[in-house]
This record gives structure tokens, C-alpha cells and sequence, in this order.
């Protein structure tokens, strides 16, 4: 009788066992298959494909004639015109200035200084202006601003020179550009831009940087604009490279997300924005041959291309991760959100040699025109800088920046106000002190 009753429990712990092995076998989780609307072109050009010049360019350039400074920055077409002739023109007899004084910088009576809002690499610069073949490379680690002087005297050519404020040397050239433009577009004019004046930094720079604001008030446009979500479905096929493996699931906010098992892609913000996460495992950020702005800036090209216009903002190099960041600029100003994610730029990190995480705006401004819904008067550069080094600590600002702050009001508007930011500790910060003085009158 107790064989018999053993025989029964073992069968039916056999056949329990069967059971439950098929159950795991054939589980599937609760994915939403993809749809036919949810279907993809594979590498479809989303955006266009740019250079590197479309992307790297200075966010000022300061005309200096003596004691009398004016700053012009994307929104002045002088600016395009003396940039443009500036790539094109060619750059030779290079030499490295390592005993130079801070003050000859600014020695000559003549000159206009392009100013980049990062530093830029060597190599990338390379790139990106018309050296001289028998050039070496390059003996600066990266280059934050180029000055064009005019000297005076009866030499054609003008004298260059490239500052890196994270080192103390200066890179020494000459250029073709032409002398006679130089004085009579660009020197001539600069009664017609804003006077400005210097205000050193208090960081720990090899050189001390100068950063240039308005002596007086100045007065932007505020600006709206219409704009078309992209699709976010043509990413599935750009950034899975095994689409059979992808499955789509919503998040508890409703969000869609799309993974292959180990790679997501996230929609975030109300179909806003996009995310995406490659996880890379190695406990090293092994060098890579190209720079990460290079290696960024290929797969943004690879990924669909670029939509609006973006200017490279910021850069860092680290032991278990790069990343890049280009920001939105909308009539030549940088655009940032007033709260929450930054939905204004395209942020790709690299880490051991591949891109590990991508993120990007989901909508592109429309071609037709931006639409001037009045003006706004923003404070001077004083006043600027005695509020911020009232609620920050001066040692830690790195820049002041007029820019834009992007407002949707709903799927299709978009609303841009010009406003005063302040880049403190590697962050960017609206500040207002006149909406801070009525604030305290009130």
C-alpha cells in the first residue's frame, strides 16, 4: 500500500514538473507587438547631414579699435560674413609662444576675437580651418578663441593667434585675410553694434579669461514659432541594429519604449523627447583613435541627420565616459527650457569606444518664418554680474549668456523669451535681477 501511494505522489510531482517546464518554456511577456503603423525605413534620413563646420562654430566675436570694445554675436550678419571669410582664408608660419604676457593679447590697436562657447580640440580645429599644408599639427590641447590683429604699419598680412585658457602657451600665425576688408567691413562698423566691456573670471586658468557684456541694456525680439513632431518610430531602425529582437511595452506614464533585451529606447515628455540607453560594460573608457566630438558628431549624422540648426555647447572627457552636447539656436541665440528636461539639445555619451546613451528633441522647428511677438528690454552686463556674484559663488562662474527660453504651449507652439543665463559650476542658470528687484519691491 505504501509503495503503491509513492508511486502516485512521484507521478504527480513528474507531471507538475512537465508542466511548469513548459509554462517557463513558452512564457512570453505582455509586449505590444510592433504595428504595421509602427514600421520603419531602415538608415531614413530624418534631418540633413552636416559638416562639422555647421556645428563648431563661436557664439561671439568682439571687435576691439583701442579702448573701444563691440560684441556682435549670430544674430548680426557681420558676424556670418567676417566668420565665413575667416574659414576660408588660409593660415600659415605657426609658432608656439611659450613666454608670452596675458596683456600682449590685446597688444595690437586692431583686432576682432572669435569666441567659442567650449573649448575646441586641436584636431577638431584642424578640420575645420584652412591651415597650411606644411603645417604641423597643432601644439595647443584645445583652443577656446582666435584673435585676428591688425598691427598696423605697412605689412598686408594680419597676425593670428590662438588662446587656450586651460594652458599657457599661444599659437602665433599669419592669414590671408584681406587687411582692406578687415578695417573697412568689420573695424570701420563697429559703431553700429554693441559697446561692451571686459570682465575677468575669477577660475583657475592658466590665462586669465576675459568674457565681454553690454555696457548699456539691451533689447531682444520675443519670438514664436509653429513646429512638427518627428515620428519616433523611424529611430527603431536606426538604433536597433536587430530589429526582429525589438519589442515595444508602455511605461506606467503611458510613454512608449521599444528594447531588444539589453538596448532602449525610452519617448519621454509627451512624446517631446527621445532617449537612448546602450549599455556598455567595461570598467574602463578605453581610448578611442577619433575625439568625441568626432565620434558624437558622426553618429548624430548616422542617426536620422539634424533637424534646426545646433552649435556645439559643451564637451567632457572622463575615465568612464564622454559626452557631447549641442544645443538648440534659434536667430543665432542658444535655446533653453524653463523647467525640467533640457528638451533643447542632443547630448550622446560614448563610453569604451561606443556611443552608450543618446537623447534628442522630438519636434523640429518649422521652415516657414519665426513670427516677432514684440521685444524685451534685459538688463546691462553690470547688472548681470552683480546679482549673479550675489547668488553664486564668483569663483565658480564660467559665463553669461543672453539666450532664449523655450515655452511650449502645447503640441504645435512653440514661444522663445529672451533672458540672461549664467553658467555656474558646469550648469546653466536663468537669472533675472530686475524680475528679483520688483520681487522684492512687491
Amino acid at each position: 500500500m505504501k509503495e503503491r501511494i509513492k508511486s502516485w505522489v512521484l507521478t504527480v510531482l513528474v507531471a507538475l514538473s512537465a508542466f511548469l517546464t513548459w509554462q517557463l518554456w513558452t512564457y512570453e511577456p505582455e509586449y505590444d507587438s510592433l504595428s504595421e503603423e509602427s514600421t520603419y525605413a531602415p538608415n531614413e534620413e530624418l534631418g540633413e547631414e552636416r559638416s562639422l563646420q555647421d556645428v563648431v562654430e563661436p557664439d561671439q566675436l568682439v571687435i576691439h579699435n583701442g579702448e573701444r570694445h563691440a560684441a556682435l554675436n549670430a544674430t548680426d550678419d557681420l558676424f556670418s560674413s567676417f566668420y565665413d571669410d575667416l574659414l576660408e582664408s588660409r593660415i600659415d608660419n605657426l609658432t608656439l609662444d611659450q613666454n608670452f604676457e596675458e596683456e600682449e593679447l590685446y597688444d595690437s590697436p586692431r583686432a576682432v576675437e572669435v569666441i567659442y562657447p567650449t573649448p575646441i580640440p586641436s584636431e577638431v580645429m584642424e578640420q575645420i580651418l584652412n591651415f597650411d599644408e606644411d603645417t604641423p599639427n597643432l601644439s595647443l590641447d584645445t583652443i577656446d578663441r582666435i584673435i585676428v590683429q591688425d598691427g598696423g604699419g605697412d605689412t598686408e598680412s594680419l597676425q593670428v593667434q590662438f588662446v587656450s585658457h586651460e594652458e599657457s602657451f599661444v599659437l602665433e600665425g599669419e592669414t590671408n585675410f584681406s587687411l582692406s576688408e578687415f578695417r573697412e567691413q568689420y573695424i570701420l562698423q563697429m559703431n553700429d553694434y554693441t559697446s561692451v566691456f571686459g570682465y575677468e573670471l575669477e577660475n583657475d586658468a592658466a590665462v586669465t579669461e576675459t568674457i565681454y557684456l553690454p555696457e548699456d541694456s539691451v533689447t531682444y525680439n520675443t519670438l514664436s514659432d509653429t513646429s512638427t513632431e518627428i515620428d519616433y518610430n523611424n529611430f527603431v531602425g536606426l538604433l536597433f541594429s536587430e530589429s526582429d529582437y525589438v519589442e515595444q511595452y508602455r511605461q506606467d506614464n503611458q510613454e512608449a519604449s521599444f528594447t531588444d533585451g539589453n538596448r532602449m529606447m525610452s519617448v519621454e515628455e509627451n512624446g517631446s523627447y527621445l532617449t537612448y540607453v546602450n549599455p556598455v560594460y567595461s570598467e574602463n573608457n578605453t581610448d578611442s583613435q577619433n575625439h568625441v566630438i568626432n565620434t558624437t558628431f558622426q553618429f548624430i549624422n548616422s542617426r536620422g541627420g539634424w533637424n534646426d540648426h545646433y552649435r556645439l555647447y559643451d564637451w567632457e572627457e572622463q575615465s568612464q565616459e564622454d559626452t557631447s552636447t549641442y544645443r538648440m539656436v534659434v536667430a543665432g541665440l542658444p535655446i533653453f527650457t524653463s523647467s525640467g528636461p533640457d528638451l533643447t539639445s542632443i547630448n550622446v555619451s560614448r563610453s569604451a569606444g561606443q556611443v552608450s546613451e543618446y537623447s534628442r528633441p522630438l519636434f523640429s522647428l518649422d521652415d516657414t518664418p519665426i513670427d516677432s511677438r514684440g521685444s524685451m528690454e534685459l538688463v546691462s552686463g553690470q547688472e548681470v554680474i552683480d546679482y549673479a556674484e550675489d547668488q553664486f559663488e564668483p569663483s565658480q562662474l564660467e559665463d553669461f549668456q543672453v539666450g532664449y527660453q523655450m515655452e511650449k504651449q502645447d503640441s504645435l507652439v512653440v514661444r522663445f523669451e529672451p533672458n540672461w543665463y549664467v553658467k555656474y559650476d558646469g550648469a546653466w542658470y536663468p537669472v533675472n535681477p530686475k524680475e528679483a528687484e520688483e520681487t522684492e519691491e512687491g
